[in-house]
């Protein structure tokens, strides 16, 4: 579906709208969008309930459904992978269930709304998000529900990533590091000490009670911590799926998890990818 032109005489807010393309790329997707009583008024007049509406149904032309949020949860996780660079044949297994035909139709539907670069010399499967995509993806982002955590910071997760080799020390640092900036998030993977036996642990908050605790929804166990740290390092490098595969857990049961982890390391050929 072809993104439409705005006119450069269109006023919202007193902004000129051809101005959002100065803008594609810095600022969310929506920017210029007029808050009233009706909601949120467009560059046409028109009024939405939300942002995520005016996205879904005045720019990309689809029908108020019931299902579209679960849409926009679909294109928030997929255009989070292609960002970070972590989408191939990995997220085909972890998003799509390992089905390769709606794997490759989202990304050319993502491509031919101008979600993903596309410019000359440049592997659709490989050239991440364009200018455009990334506003969309702020977007996304700043309206999720729950809201959107905050990530550890890019540089400490490519380390983690990049410490992958035969330096104990520099992982060890690089994890420690990425364990500081990650904090306390909704689902949070840890590494455990327990007699001679080294966890990496799941644990969520349980908010069904008066008092919300953290609990254990998963643990794998190993006999060195090299082992440990190296399912870990993986799943540093992963940080944006924790929720996701908390949400498994805590659903479907430890086991399912292990199920589901196991055929994402398999699908991204191992630990070391």
């Amino acid at each position: 579906m072809a993104r439409r032109r705005r006119s450069a005489s269109t006023l919202v807010a007193g902004v000129a709208v051809a101005d959002f393309e100065r803008h594609v790329g810095e600022l969310p997707w929506g920017w210029w969008l007029r808050a009233n009583p009706r909601g949120y008024e467009d560059a046409s007049g028109r009024n939405w309930a939300s942002v995520r509406d005016a996205f879904w149904e005045g720019e990309l032309g689809f029908p108020p459904v019931h299902f579209a949020p679960e849409q926009h949860e679909l294109m928030l996780r997929v255009m989070t992978a292609i960002d970070a660079r972590w989408f191939g044949t990995e997220s085909n297994h972890d998003v799509f269930g390992g089905d390769m035909m709606f794997w490759r139709f989202h990304l050319c539907w993502l491509a031919s709304i101008g979600m993903v670069e596309t410019s000359a010399g440049r592997d659709l499967f490989g050239g991440g998000l364009s200018s455009l995509g990334r506003s969309v993806l702020m977007m996304l982002q700043a309206t999720r529900e729950p809201e959107f955590e905050r990530l550890p910071m890019a540089a400490v997760v490519a380390a983690v990533s990049a410490s992958a080799g035969p330096d104990a020390e520099a992982r060890e640092r690089a994890l420690n590091t990425f364990e500081q900036q990650v904090g306390f998030r909704r689902h949070l993977f840890a590494r455990e000490n327990l007699g001679r036996r080294y966890l990496v642990t799941l644990t969520g908050l349980k908010v069904g009670a008066r008092m919300p605790t953290r609990n254990i929804a998963w643990s794998q166990s190993f006999a060195d911590a090299n082992s440990r740290d190296d399912l870990f390092a993986w799943l540093a490098g992963r940080v944006h799926r924790w929720d996701d595969w908390g949400e498994i857990a805590y659903r479907k049961g430890a086991s399912a998890l292990t199920s589901h982890l196991l055929s994402v390391i398999v699908g991204a050929g191992g630990l070391a990818r």
